[in-house]
């Protein structure tokens, strides 16, 4: 049955589902967000429907910041080189105090996690390249111009009625994803609420073309009289921001003339660059009071919207869909229990909810009320930036919420309770070929520790069953690769910056069972590895069923 035809007058029972309108996972939303869900759901063979009420991909440039943690999510889908040719690696940030004059700045240089950690891009450029990496799977279809009306669940699937120029019809999932924004219709067709708050303060967006100044770093002006914000992007794109006060009116600061003004007081050669769009919006700190009604998930900002101060809205759903993702290919393609989702919530709202209170910090910051406040709040810093300890905890983002889980999929000790994004070094493969760690873990699970003849022999059966996986044996940095007996299945590195090998000390361990978000899900000592015995984690009653994967 064509899922375009029309089917007026017909009931729920009458709608015969097919192969064509019958999916694993369907995504709701053409975002950022939906798209690197689909992208990755694509690489785990998971059959999935991306629908989008507009009839094309987005073009407001909305989002300026990525992170390292998201670059990395790309690496993991295989887009790395698609979307770094849009964007700005390695940018900073300059403040600069009521006067004009600079007084501090943040530009980290470390790269735990294989990228910078501030990077400048064009929302457009990003869904482009997302949805352009979708031809690479068969498995994956994006229908434009479909408009969830209406959700319907039972304990096998939920069926989701759309309608587009062809009329309605009618899909079935076994899971549903709603990436479908801020105003989400999935959660509100749940009637899911939000929790927070939604600030007075709003904020007139510039975006400009053609810059003339090379300066690569974000200028913050924390002026009480207009705070401001200058973000320099890729291919010449510049954005500025000023707060607006209660006594501004939208016709007046949306007219070319006063903003310009604005612009020629920050940068004067700024002033004539093209305009390419403006537009007003206000900001919220909220989180969904659920993010799971039965068959169906909220992601991104569906799930959470964020203060934009500290540029990690997007961000935050991008770890949305990597966590979400593998989740999803667990239950329909590797066998999981279905409780292994229930653990998405669980892993992602802490973290999510300590980016918004970050945020927060840092806009009360950004926008102080009067020139003494300003003045202290300034001048603290300063002299904080004087003592070389706090001066590496600010100019590093070492205030940044580690990416740590409280509870979930993983098994923690008594001594590591909380999972951690591990590090991604550069490490060498035996061909003396340097690479970044995570194309050697593969797209599953992995094993990485350190190689020893015990290793090699329990490390697969430390994989979750039924789940694709890896082993990686690992050399120390003073080690060389020496002639051993050839086993495809175990791939060899040598850890060059001993990154790795700090990491696992720390953490009392000689390997780690890695998930496919990279966080490690199991701690392994070397007793574990001197016993023979399998514990298989799908048997092991002492194991939660949501930890059957880990």
């Amino acid at each position: 049955m064509d899922p375009r035809a029309r089917h007026e007058g017909r009931t729920k029972t009458e709608i015969r589902m097919t192969d064509e309108n019958s999916f694993d996972v369907v995504v709701v939303g053409a975002g950022p967000v939906g798209l690197t869900l689909a992208n990755l759901l694509g690489q785990y063979g998971v059959k999935t429907l991306v629908v989008e009420k507009n009839r094309q991909l987005e073009a407001e440039p909305r989002a300026v910041t990525l992170d390292d943690e998201s670059l990395r999510t790309m690496q993991g889908a295989g887009l790395i080189d698609a979307v770094a040719r849009d964007v700005v690696l390695g940018y900073g940030v300059q403040y600069f105090d009521w006067r004009g004059k600079p007084f501090a700045s943040i530009q980290p240089t470390r790269q735990e996690y294989g990228y910078p950690k501030r990077n400048a891009f064009r929302q457009p450029m990003l869904v482009k390249a997302l949805f352009e990496g979708l031809a690479r799977f068969p498995n994956v279809e994006v229908r434009f111009g479909h408009e969830l009306l209406c959700i319907e669940q039972d304990a096998d699937e939920a069926r989701c009625q759309l309608d587009h120029e062809g009329g309605p019809s009618v899909l079935a999932a076994r899971w549903v994803a709603a990436c479908d924004g801020g105003r989400s219709k999935v959660r509100d067709l749940l009637k899911i609420t939000l929790d927070g708050k939604t600030y007075p303060e709003r904020w007139l967006i510039v975006d400009l073309a053609e810059r003339t100044l090379a300066l690569r770093h974000t200028s913050t002006y924390c002026d009480p009289r207009r705070p401001a914000i200058r973000l320099p992007g890729p291919r010449g794109s510049l954005r500025y921001e000023f707060m607006l006060r209660d006594s501004d009116h939208d016709e007046d600061v949306l007219n070319e003339q006063t903003f310009r003004q604005w612009i020629r007081e920050r940068v004067a050669q700024d002033a004539e660059l093209p305009l390419v769009r403006k537009a007003i919006y206000g900001f919220h700190a909220r989180v969904a009071t659920r993010w799971k009604a039965g068959r169906v998930l909220l992601a991104g900002d569906a799930a959470h919207l964020t203060p934009p101060f500290a540029g990690q809205g997007l961000n935050s759903g991008i770890r949305d869909a990597t966590n979400l993702a593998w989740k999803l290919a667990a239950v329909v393609r590797w066998g999981a229990l279905p409780a292994v989702l229930d653990t998405y919530e669980l892993e992602r709202r802490p973290h999510a909810a300590a980016l918004i209170r970050m945020a927060l910090r840092i806009g009360a910051f950004m926008q102080p009320k009067t020139v003494p406040g300003a003045w202290l709040a300034q001048s603290a810093l300063r002299l904080a930036c004087l003592i070389p300890a706090c001066r590496d905890y600010i100019l590093q983002l070492r205030f940044k919420p580690k990416p740590q889980l409280q509870q979930g999929a993983f098994r923690p000790t008594a001594a590591h309770p909380r999972s951690e994004l591990i590090p991604q070094p550069d490490v060498e493969l035996q061909t003396g070929e340097i690479v970044h760690l995570d194309s050697v873990l593969g797209e599953g699970f992995a094993v990485l520790g350190w190689d020893t003849p015990a290793f090699r022999a329990q490390a697969a059966s430390l994989l979750p069953d039924g789940a694709p996986g890896r082993v990686v044996a690992m050399l120390r940095a003073d080690e060389d690769f020496l002639p051993a007996p050839i086993d495809a299945a175990i791939v060899a590195v040598r850890d060059r910056g001993r990154e790795l090998e700090k990491t696992l000390a720390r953490h009392d361990a000689v390997a780690w069972v890695i998930r496919p978000d990279r966080y490690w899900s199991r701690l392994i000592d070397q007793n574990a590895l001197a016993s023979p015995a399998r514990q298989s984690s799908q048997g092991d009653s002492h194991v939660p069923a949501h930890q059957a994967l880990a």
